[in-house]
């Protein structure tokens, strides 16, 4: 990893993060993940990048970037030079590298698979280098019996035996089981650290599997911050986009961290298979996570059975961030994603209609990825949102988001005998009452649905 931070990833380091240099305190209000990725859109539509705002005379460039984030406030964090000096030579005494999302180092598969969505600058320790090499991730509950690290632990060593790297998030319990197993085996070690790397980077267990290349510690938060349930929330994803499968060990049902990575794996980003364990005493969470359409991890024996099931046919490759990167035109020739570079222009076909004949036209081809896009979109879907994430007019957004609306109804209706209002609907779906409203009346004008006695 570079000894020195490039222009881009100082710019995004004082712009994104809160430099607490040991105090336990950020410096200032740095941009929030999506602040960062307005402002981002907004260098791109003015073909610059981060690293311009550093110049001298950047003053109109940082007017031009708009009113959210206010022009004061961009220059309050850019002006942070000497605290982040001060950081930078903190986080080399640990050993700790930092890489922005604009530079060559960054994971190519968190660009080509979260895009934009994809941590501004990662923290970490030991060889970057493979990060990019896949692997088994292996996840589950902080709090199980020895019966249960022994099988992680198993596992972990069947994964060093068939050289492929073991991907996990470095909490107590399941994750440093399957860590562990690895590692005593000499294997490849990758932990997603949601706090703490700067405490992580220097403990004796990890010392020689990081001086020896087999090891790799990274976090997407400030190497000295303290635990917080919403990045470990955050933080799963990554671990699910550097592998290649992923095997559940155990999960709560409906709640904790190993149950809100796997279900948002299986639901919205589909990157990799999902198995969850079906030897013993599954539970109910395991048992729910495999109607949801987790496969039943088939226990492999030996190397080969392992290397097997990691280069089996996996879900779509071109996962829903990436789909938008590439219509935003921020994408590079070489298909991958770098949201802090001159972005080229939208691509024409953007101005199609999405409705057309039933054959597969360009225009269904491209609803279909805008389908994508909707379907992991976290709170309200509204037009004016769509517009501003795929760059389009809000009329031809509208035209989508009802054509999207419709086809939700449609399955729910087709799949539920229960009686909905609809508010509950509305709910359900994550819809805004008024767009499930004008939908339902036309499903009803057609027959598909109809109203209950006394409605």
């Amino acid at each position: 990893m570079r000894a020195e931070l490039s222009p881009n990833a100082q710019a995004i380091l004082l712009l994104t993060a809160p430099l607490i240099a040991g105090r336990g305190k950020p410096s200032a209000d740095p941009l929030t993940a999506g602040e960062y990725r307005r402002l981002a859109r907004r260098l791109r539509e003015l073909h610059r990048e981060a690293a311009d705002l550093l110049d001298r005379g950047a003053d109109s460039l940082l007017k031009e970037c708009g009113s959210h984030p206010d022009a004061a406030r961009l220059e309050r964090l850019l002006g942070r030079g000497f605290l982040l000096s001060q950081a930078v030579e903190r986080w080399r005494t640990r050993a700790i590298w930092v890489v922005s999302r604009a530079d060559a180092g960054y994971p190519q598969r968190l660009k080509k698979r979260l895009g934009e969505d994809a941590p501004p600058v990662l923290y970490g320790c030991g060889d970057a280098s493979i990060l990019d090499a896949g692997g088994l991730a292996v996840v589950g509950s902080r709090n199980v019996n020895e019966t249960l690290i022994e099988y992680t632990e198993d596992a972990g060593r069947l994964a060093a035996a068939a050289r492929r790297a073991v991907i996990s998030g470095g909490a107590r319990g399941i994750d440093q089981a399957a860590m562990r197993g690895a590692q005593d085996a000499g294997g490849i070690v990758v932990g997603i650290l949601a706090d703490s790397l700067e405490r992580a980077a220097v403990r004796r267990e990890h010392r020689e599997a990081l001086m020896n290349g087999r090891l790799a510690l990274i976090c997407p938060y400030d190497p000295a911050a303290r635990f917080n349930v919403g990045h470990a929330m955050q933080r799963n994803k990554l671990i699910y986009a550097l592998a290649d499968a992923a095997l559940v060990v155990n999960s709560d049902y409906g709640k904790g961290g190993t149950w809100a990575g796997a279900t948002e794996q299986l639901g919205r980003l589909k990157f990799v298979p999902v198995y969850v364990r079906a030897d013993g005493d599954v539970g109910k969470g395991l048992a729910e996570l495999q109607r949801l359409g987790a496969r039943p991890w088939p226990n492999p024996e030996t190397a080969q059975e392992l290397e097997e099931i990691l280069s089996s046919p996996s879900t779509p490759a071109c996962s829903a961030p990436e789909q938008r990167a590439k219509w935003s035109g921020a994408q590079e020739e070489s298909g991958q994603f770098e949201g802090d570079r001159p972005a080229k222009a939208v691509p024409t076909a953007m101005a199609h209609e999405p409705h057309g004949p039933a054959h597969s036209s360009p225009a269904d081809e491209l609803f279909a990825k805008v389908t994508e896009l909707l379907e992991r979109m976290d709170g309200p879907r509204t037009d004016a949102r769509v517009a501003d994430e795929v760059q389009v007019q809000r009329k031809l957004a509208d035209a989508w988001l009802k054509r999207f609306v419709e086809m939700k109804l449609r399955k729910l209706f087709e799949s539920s005998s229960t009686l909905m209002t609809a508010d509950e609907v509305a709910e359900e779906l994550r819809f805004a009452q008024h767009q499930v409203r004008s939908c339902l009346k036309r499903l009803l004008d057609e027959g598909v649905v109809e109203k209950a006695p006394g409605s």
